[in-house]
């Protein structure tokens, strides 16, 4: 429909209603384009509505894909007691830290600990096998606490990926039924699951 079918089918429904004649030519009038009027007045109005918009939004996704370090601890410390709980099975017996990085040949860090040595010299290693953490390479020791011969659970993982914002890490997690320490080892993640 073009310009003026458009006009004409205004102006028959504005009459049909029983309009004068002069009403209807004032409202056609005022629909038309008129020299110097500026027709984006309406962009006045709306720019202001969307530039809120897109800063609601930009603020929106930022929350969204900023993770709250506390949070995160908790979701890798849940992923780490999950498989503590219910992963059986070693592929590899050893009875050291060297033992199992032997048998875990392909792994890209060493499991062996450089940092809390103390802590660690309490668990005699079982056996070792490959995981994964929130999606980096991981190495999952069962070990066996001496003094009380719990059976626990240490994960050593690559700092790399998500797991790079928990670098400097030294904290204490306790879940319903774990506890974790988790901290850092010269570019790796250390978890001993309790």
């Amino acid at each position: 429909m073009n310009e003026q079918e458009i006009d004409k089918s205004v102006r028959d429904f504005f009459l049909s209603q029983k309009l004068p004649a002069e009403k209807v030519q004032s409202i056609l009038e005022q629909g038309e384009s008129q020299p110097g009027r500026n027709n984006t007045v309406w962009l006045h109005y709306w720019v202001p509505v969307a530039a809120a918009a897109a800063i609601v939004m930009a603020f929106s996704f930022q929350m969204g894909r900023s993770y709250d370090d506390d949070d995160f601890y908790f979701d890798v410390a849940g992923e780490i007691a999950m498989r503590h709980n219910g992963y059986k099975s070693f592929d590899v017996k050893a009875a050291s830290f060297e033992g199992a990085q032997e048998g875990l040949r392909e792994l890209a860090f060493s499991v062996t600990p450089l940092v809390k040595q103390k802590l660690l010299s309490a668990y005699e290693v079982l056996g070792a096998r490959y995981c994964q953490l929130q999606g980096q390479q991981a190495a999952h020791l069962q070990v066996k606490n001496r003094k009380t011969g719990t059976l626990c659970t240490l994960y050593v993982a690559s700092l790399k990926g998500s797991l790079t914002s928990l670098k400097s890490l030294d904290r204490e997690i306790v879940l319903e039924a774990n506890h974790l320490d988790i901290w850092e080892d010269s570019d790796r993640l250390f978890a001993l699951v309790d």
